[in-house]
Parts: C-alpha cells; sequence; structure tokens
C-alpha cells in the first residue's frame, strides 16, 4: 500500500468528525466516517492482517499519522515503513521492501538503493522520482518502484491526462508501467475519487503484479 489510505491532514486531528470541512465532500465523510476511518481505511488494513503479509508505506494524507493509528496497524500485523525497509525471504530470495514516505528522506533512499536483494521501493509520489532519485546518482538501481499520488490524471482525453497533483497540467506520470534508468515504474491510477472534479475516462484500479525471480 503506498500512501493515501488514511486521512490525517492535521496534527490535532483526533476524528474526521471534529475535522475543519475543507470540501463539499467531507460533510458525507461525516456521515461515513464518524471515527477517523476506522471503518475504512483501517477496516482495509484489518482484513488485509488476516489474508496477507502487508506492508504500507506513506503519502500525504498521513502527514501527520498519530500514535494511535500506529499502534492498531502493529495491532493488525501491518508493517509501516516510514522511510525505512524490511526484509522477507520468499523461496531462498531476499526481497528487501522499502517505503519513501511523503516527508521524504532521501539519504536513507540512497542507502537502501544499495543494499543486497530483490529492491521494491514503495514511493507515494511520483515527483520524487522524477526530481530526485532518477537525477541523483548516487542512487542505484531498484527492481521495482510503485507509486500513487496522480489519480490517473482525474481526467483524461485520448489517453492524455489533464492535471495531476504535484505535476500540474497535463502531467506526465499518471499511471501505467513505466521503464526508467532506475528500473521498472509502476504508477497505479487509484480507488478514490476524493475532490471536487469527477474522474473522467480514467478508471479506478488495484494494480496487481506477479514478481518472477
Amino acid at each position: 500500500c503506498t500512501g493515501d489510505m488514511l486521512e490525517r491532514h492535521n496534527k490535532d486531528n483526533c476524528k474526521l468528525s471534529q475535522r475543519t470541512i475543507e470540501k463539499p465532500h467531507h460533510i458525507l465523510y461525516r456521515f461515513l466516517a464518524r471515527d477517523g476511518l476506522k471503518e475504512g481505511g483501517m477496516l482495509f488494513f484489518q482484513r488485509c492482517g488476516q489474508i496477507a503479509p502487508t506492508y504500507y508505506s506513506l503519502g500525504n494524507h498521513e502527514k501527520y499519522l498519530r500514535y494511535e493509528d500506529r499502534l492498531m496497524l502493529k495491532q493488525f500485523n501491518i508493517t509501516l515503513l516510514d522511510n525505512a525497509q524490511q526484509k522477507v525471504m520468499v523461496n531462498s530470495n531476499r526481497i528487501l521492501i522499502g517505503g519513501l514516505s511523503t516527508k521524504a528522506d532521501l539519504a536513507w533512499c540512497r542507502r537502501f538503493s544499495h543494499e543486497q536483494g530483490i529492491k521494491i521501493l514503495m514511493a507515494h509520489h511520483p515527483e520524487h522520482i522524477t526530481d530526485h532519485l532518477l537525477l541523483d546518482p548516487e542512487v542505484a538501481d531498484f527492481d521495482l518502484i510503485c507509486s500513487g499520488h496522480a489519480h490517473g490524471g482525474q481526467l483524461q482525453w485520448n489517453g492524455k491526462a489533464l492535471f495531476a497533483p504535484g505535476q500540474g497540467l497535463f502531467p506526465k506520470y499518471t499511471h501505467g508501467l513505466i521503464m526508467t534508468s532506475k528500473g521498472e515504474w509502476v504508477i497505479s491510477a487509484g480507488l478514490s475519487n476524493t475532490i471536487k472534479i469527477p474522474r473522467f475516462h480514467n478508471p479506478k484500479e488495484l494494480v496487481l503484479i506477479h514478481l518472477h525471480p
């Protein structure tokens, strides 16, 4: 999970019902998620933890993740990767999963890129990849990079995205598989529609990736 699973924009945000309404659709949130997002994002994590090992890096919506959130994730056996990595052994393959948070620690990411094993980097923001990692000669290759944030461009016309947060008008990196100088990069168009403008010619998606050592 590459971020934007919970809603924590404010340091003092204990419950969503106490949050200032910033956009009209937040009124609906008051009825659907009265106590944070325990019946949304947290319920999803609870069920994920019952199915398989789950790894979670932070996006901009989790900017101020609460201590209570972290405890609950731990209770659900969710591994939170906040500018951190975890080693996993699968069929004698050493897999390293790292999470570059929205508050990116680029020095950590450089060190992670030089680790030995199959390296998977979760980085919520595509602009962290294009503006930093791809331009940094001290960053080595990854086997797989996963991102989100761009909403698939929100509106698409003739296969071209019109806007994405962090990239502005006519963004280049919004969804799909991209071959880069630092490894294969998958950007998800995401599952939500939490801004005023509805998705247009931009279906929601859940990405399924098969790794073949």
